[in-house]
């Protein structure tokens, strides 16, 4: 059989074999096996046959076998005959256009063609197969819509000149593309037609070549499930957008459509219009849109005034935004009569402030204000002088609230426009001479000071608006001098320091947020005026009892963010930190000054990062509160035995030391457990089990120091003493919970950092094994187990290959031990964040350990809950719960339907409520991206949920379960929401009978809030 015989005999059952014949055929063709002309002739007798469907799959095979053939195998002599012959097919025959289309795809890919060549094909395609709508099949029109976006883009000045030269082409042109329903051809449409619309002279075909695409809009597509091409709604409306918005000639069209269709009740309708707008006065140019200006004023103004949604009104915002952004690109005489309406009825709603409309017109002035220059000098020329007069006028402090509020806005555009003190805005160079904003300073600074001054203390909202206004001018480049600046700063810390708490303080930490910003702006400023003031505030003791210094700590720990403040900030809370320790100030306030400094190194790290070399604040600062921790005589103040006081010595230990380099570091490290005091080694802890109370804390800062080591340093001795050491302190029974916590995560440190890899097994052999024997199941105790589970930890970060091998023991402990229940929490542990074990503090943290962790352990969980004993099954499911909860779901999603049925049964059990909390949360997110998975739990799950979520009513039986917590709850109620949603989709069910039954179903949801309410 021939080669097209064989293809028409596989084309219907099997299209990849065909498309496998073809190939050979082309194969045959590049090694001259098979001639041209033969292979034209051998479609002789198909492409000719009476059968429709025969001459059109001919046609396939002669495609594809010009789709396979490589490039520079056809000449250009036999290209040419090739075309005239597809070209004399689509002239002749309706079937098989698709397929000449792809035909005449390959020939050029194969070669470019002459320009008489692509007016031809244009010709052909138009005069022939006008409309396209009528090849019913979307697979026959998608190739020709192909063919000619391919002529588009590739020869544009012939299909131009075409145009140019034929009477009435542009009007069967556009046409030829009219009633073009499927999406992923309109793609291609919308893109063909843009280029006449931006590239040819349109004339007087504007209107018909604009209906042609206005005609789509809005689009309502949705796409199927599983669309294998992807195009969205979005999609569509993106094109449709740009080809609106292509030329000016569309202008008397476009915008009175859009204006109509504004009115439109669906909001997605509203949206795509005014998106559209706004990309329409974008492209068509200053021109055209002053034309037009006031008219989108009178429309656009109604969504702002009357807004009924607020993304709506930011859209118009946009688009009223866009046209002063687009006039300012003109000459002044249309921008000036744009923005002359604007700010007349702008004034007009300020008299009736404080209303919904004078809140809308801060918005639009805003918006129109941070546009340029131009448009904010006039707009402040014109706006702030009757602002001036109506605050002065105002009879209450709401309307004068509503006033400020616009002051304040006007003046955050001006910071847009012309820049801060440390950043231009969007001017090319420094222009703040021009600022209009100049003229005014002084009136709008008296009104911000004296409204913040003279008004009471309960005044809160008004305050806050003047405390933001004054924090806008004092961040206007070159608006406002030194002075000035300084009395703002005066204002704000008289606020912090001498003002009375008031509800939820809001005042004080806007001043707070307000000091630091202008701490960014003037640095040095804030040091001389704010500083001395806040240091007063600070007492070198409390004996009085009061916290009046919060506010005060808060500031200089807030200020610590701005990098030319930080290394005040650090000296003044150290000075006042020694002073208050020498004065035996209570623990309370030294925990308040420790917190400030550590929040305030936290926000300066990358200035510690800078001081690598020098280690600053070692000597100063970490030697001096290791020393109060460590000394022995009688001034020891017992506030340093105190476990918070000593966790935050360490951290601020840590945040010190940890940036520092190896070298400086192994210096140090040795003293990591002695604090510096020089005891002997054997006589501390974790090496000496007898230590004394005070010595036992130290552990917490020794946490801390060690942590803050890199993985080279030197240990005080040798890592297996050293891990010996802390196993052997961590079973001590008499240790308090936060002592234990930070022996614990020493020993993840140890294993994690400083044992390499080939040495790990012989480290843990003798801990796990012989001679402590951990893992021996007749020692396990609940320490044991918390030991295990921090050596474990270390290994789980940095993927260790023994986990394999500890695992399966670990696990049999779930059945098998007294201590089973213990053992199945623990598994929380593993994958737990800690503030220690970070790669901030050196840890070696694998990017793979999650997703080995489950691999390791989820399947085998699994597995070993269907064959344990009913009384040890929650184990499994407390186990399992605790690895899922820190797992991202791409991890999970591969076992879910394992894992589904075993985390509804753990919403069953009794008493855990995190492990509960897990479960939901787990589900929440299988509900969230593969709501399938549970579908055929789907009785099951909300079952459950209903009664995770809910409390049963009193008077129930007396064996009801407790409820759980709030928290779990709340969770289980988000959900039952996310199962609730998916209901929604049978409102748009294709049949009518489930339509009207999800209708039903939904009234009587609603309904559920009247029962047992009274009737009137």
């Amino acid at each position: 059989m021939s080669d097209i015989q064989l293809y028409l005999l596989e084309f219907d059952k099997n299209k990849k074999e065909a498309s496998c014949i073809a190939e050979q055929s082309s194969t045959r063709l590049q090694n001259n096996q098979l001639k041209l002309v033969e292979l034209i002739e051998s479609l002789g007798e198909y492409i000719n046959n009476e059968e429709p469907t025969i001459r059109a799959k001919a046609m396939a095979y002669l495609a594809e076998v010009l789709a396979f053939i490589p490039p520079k195998v056809l000449s250009r002599h036999q290209r040419n005959l090739l075309g005239d012959f597809i070209l004399s097919r689509i002239a002749d025959d309706r079937e098989g256009l698709g397929s000449c289309a792809k035909g005449l795809l390959a020939l050029e890919e194969r070669g470019k063609w002459e320009n008489e060549r692509a007016a031809n094909i244009m010709e052909v395609l138009i005069d022939n197969t006008h409309p396209l709508r009528q090849y019913k099949q979307q697979s026959e029109r998608y190739p020709v819509l192909t063919l000619i976006d391919t002529l588009m883009a590739k020869y544009r000045e012939v299909l131009r000149n075409l145009h140019d030269a034929t009477p009435n082409f542009m009007s069967r042109f556009i046409s030829y593309f009219d009633g073009e329903k499927d999406p992923r051809n309109l793609m291609v449409v919308f893109s063909i037609l843009k280029v006449p619309m931006t590239e040819w002279t349109i004339g007087a075909d504007a209107q018909e070549l604009f209906d042609a695409v206005f005609n789509y809009f809005p689009i309502t597509f949705r796409p199927p499930p599983d669309d294998p091409y992807g195009i969205t709604a979005q999609h569509l409306k993106d094109r449709l957008r740009d080809c609106i918005a292509s030329t000016a000639d569309f202008a008397p069209y476009a915008f009175p459509a859009l204006l109509d269709k504004l009115d439109s009740t669906s909001m997605n309708t509203k949206r795509d219009v005014l998106q559209t707008i706004t990309s329409c006065v974008k492209e068509y140019g200053p021109h055209t849109v002053s034309l037009y200006s006031i008219t989108l004023w009178d429309a656009l103004k109604f969504e702002v005034l009357n807004a009924q949604e607020e993304d709506m009104a930011q859209e118009a915002l946009l688009a009223l935004a866009e046209i002063a952004n687009t006039l300012s690109r003109g000459s002044a005489g249309p921008l000036n009569a744009y923005l002359r309406p604007i700010t007349k009825e702008c004034n007009e709603h300020l008299e009736d402030a404080p209303t919904k409309q004078s809140q809308a017109s801060g918005q639009i002035l805003y918006k129109l204000a941070s546009v340029s220059s131009e448009v904010i000098n006039t707009v402040l020329s014109t706006v702030l002088p009757n602002l001036f007069t109506l605050y002065q006028m105002a009879d209450t402090l709401a309307k004068r609230r509503g006033l400020l509020e616009v002051l304040a806005q006007l003046t955050r555009a001006n910071i847009e426009v012309y820049g801060e003190w440390r950043s231009i805005g969007k001017l090319a160079g420094d222009q703040t001479a021009d600022n209009a904003l100049n003229k005014f300073s002084t009136q709008a600074l008296e009104a911000m000071i004296s409204g913040l001054s003279t008004a009471s203390i309960k005044e809160v909202s008004f305050r806050l608006v003047c405390v933001n206004g004054l924090l806008q001018m004092t961040k206007v480049r070159q608006l406002l001098g030194d002075e000035d600046i300084a009395k703002v700063v005066q204002l704000f810390h008289n606020v912090v320091i001498a003002e009375e708490s008031y509800g939820k303080d809001e005042m004080k930490e806007a001043a707070i947020n307000g000091l630091v910003e202008i701490g960014h702006q003037k640095p040095q400023l804030v040091v001389d005026k704010a500083f001395p003031a806040f240091m007063a505030q600070l007492p070198d003791t409390d004996v009085d009892g009061s916290l009046s210094y919060v506010p005060v700590l808060e500031a200089f720990a807030k200020l610590g963010s701005e990098e030319k403040i930080f290394d005040t900030v650090i000296l003044r809370l150290k000075n006042k930190l020694n002073a208050a320790v020498k004065q035996q100030a209570s623990t309370t306030y030294l925990v308040a000054l420790l917190s400030a400094m550590l929040y305030a190194l936290n926000q300066g790290a990358a200035k510690l990062e800078q001081g690598r070399e020098t280690a600053p604040y070692y000597q100063d600062i970490v030697l001096p509160l290791l020393s109060h921790v460590s000394s022995s005589d009688t001034a020891h103040q017992k506030a340093f035995d105190d476990e918070t006081t000593l966790d935050l010595i360490g951290r601020i230990c840590n945040i010190i030391i940890r940036p520092q380099s190896v070298d400086f570091q192994s210096k140090i490290s040795r003293e990591i457990y002695s604090l510096f005091r020089g005891p002997s080694q054997t006589d501390i802890p974790p090496f000496n089990l007898e230590s004394t109370p005070q010595q036992t804390r130290w552990m917490i800062v020794s946490a801390h120091l060690l942590a803050a080591l890199r993985k080279d340093a030197v240990l005080p001795c040798d890592t297996q003493t050293v891990l010996d050491s802390l196993v052997q302190f961590s079973q001590k029974p008499s240790l308090s919970p936060r002592v234990r916590a930070a022996t614990l995560c020493q020993v993840s440190l140890v294993v994690n950092k400083f044992i390499p890899t080939a040495s790990l097994k012989p480290t843990l052999e003798p801990i796990l094994n012989a001679p402590m024997d951990l893992l021996n199941p007749s020692h396990l105790s609940p320490t044991t187990i918390r030991t295990i589970f921090a050596i474990l930890k270390g290994l789980v970060l940095r993927n260790s290959t023994l986990l394999s091998t500890l695992y399966p023991a670990l696990l049999s402990f779930l059945s098998a031990s007294p201590h089973s229940s213990t053992v199945a929490h623990g598994f929380t542990t593993l994958l737990q964040p800690d503030d220690l074990l970070t790669k901030a503090n050196h840890c070696t943290i694998s990017g793979l350990h999650k997703q080995k962790t489950f691999n390791l352990l989820v399947p085998s969980i699994a597995a070993s809950f269907r064959d344990a004993a009913k009384d040890m099954k929650p184990n499994y499911l407390i186990a399992l719960s605790g690895v899922l909860r820190w797992l991202p779901f791409d991890i999970v999603s591969e076992e879910l339907s394992q894992l589904v049925p075993l985390l509804l049964q753990s919403l069953d059990l009794q008493g855990e409520d995190g492990v509960k909390e897990a479960a939901v949360g787990t589900l929440a997110s299988v509900l969230a991206q593969s709501p399938k998975a549970v579908e055929e739990h789907a009785g099951s799950l909300i079952t459950r949920l209903l009664n995770t979520a809910t409390v049963a009513a009193a008077g129930g039986a007396a064996a009801a379960p407790a409820p759980a917590p709030a928290r779990v709850r709340a969770v289980a109620l988000k959900c039952l929401a996310m199962v609730v949603k998916k209901l929604t989709g049978a409102l748009d069910d294709k049949k009518r009978g489930v339509r009207a039954e999800a209708v039903r179903c939904r009234a009587r949801w609603l309904e559920v809030d009247e029962v047992g309410e009274d009737e009137d």
